[in-house]
């Protein structure tokens, strides 16, 4: 099986992906792909000429083809600033075409899947958030005796078959002193065994994380502030609307 990067939130085959940007080769600088003209208006201009929806194929294939250049991040927020919007992110293009879509007024609305976050399974910022849920399960636990279903509990842990694991978000159905029980909601196509529906005991060794959603109120998800803090404030708003999160709720209070 090649070598998949583990992530924040749900997985692509993200080597698969660098190859078709041709980042492999890149230093460890921290370098970001900038697309010229943009990503999202390449994809209008496409789909304009074709008269209907683009499939995702077509969608990843424009991506793949298209001209890129990689620039400080620094830069690349420059660029944001000047043209006035944030760009498709590459490794996301079927999931924010699909919002750009829909901001757009475009019909019919097609399903976007999940929208992916990635990091080395040696981050050590990334490893912290895991030890915090761990430590925080007990207070978890405490908020789960009057959350509803409308407060959205749910649990993180590392879902694997032969070929594909991520990092899921599974939505809390049940709970006991040592373990919860969370139903899969949604899943990379990447899986193959696992279906959307199924239900998956998750002892609490396993938990990677934790969230809940009271009415925009977010409680824990570790994994989730940590990819916030590395984003532009841009990306950050863009983020709290796909989350639904209005402030983040102080770790303790």
């Amino acid at each position: 099986m090649a070598h998949l990067d583990e992530q924040v939130h749900l997985q692509l085959p993200i080597q698969q992906s660098r190859r078709a940007l041709g980042l492999n080769n890149m230093s460890n600088e921290e370098l970001v792909p900038l697309f010229i003209p943009a990503l999202g208006v390449l994809l209008v201009n496409m789909e304009d000429e074709k008269g209907s929806p683009l499939d995702e194929d077509e969608v990843l294939a424009l991506r793949d083809k298209a001209s890129v250049m990689m620039v400080s991040k620094e830069h690349f927020e420059s660029m944001a600033e000047s043209r006035g919007y944030a760009d498709l992110d590459p490794e996301n293009c079927w999931y924010d075409w699909q919002m750009l879509r829909r901001k757009l007024g475009r019909k019919p609305d097609l399903d976007p899947g999940a929208r992916f976050s990635f990091v080395s399974k040696d981050n050590e910022e990334f490893q912290a958030t895991i030890v915090a849920a761990q430590d925080t399960l007990g207070e978890f636990r405490h908020l789960l005796v009057d959350a509803s279903q409308q407060k959205f509990p749910l649990v993180k842990t590392l879902l694997s078959e032969p070929d594909y694991r991520a990092y899921i978000w599974l939505s809390v159905v049940s709970h006991d002193s040592v373990g919860f029980v969370g139903e899969i909601f949604e899943l990379p196509s990447g899986f193959k065994e696992y279906l959307v529906g199924d239900q998956i005991e998750v002892p609490d060794s396993e938990v990677k994380d934790w969230m809940i959603n009271d009415e925009g109120k977010l409680h824990g998800g570790y994994s989730l502030r940590y990819a916030r803090s590395k984003m532009s404030d841009a990306e950050r708003a863009a983020f709290d609307e796909h989350v639904g999160v209005e402030s983040y709720v102080t770790i303790g209070s």
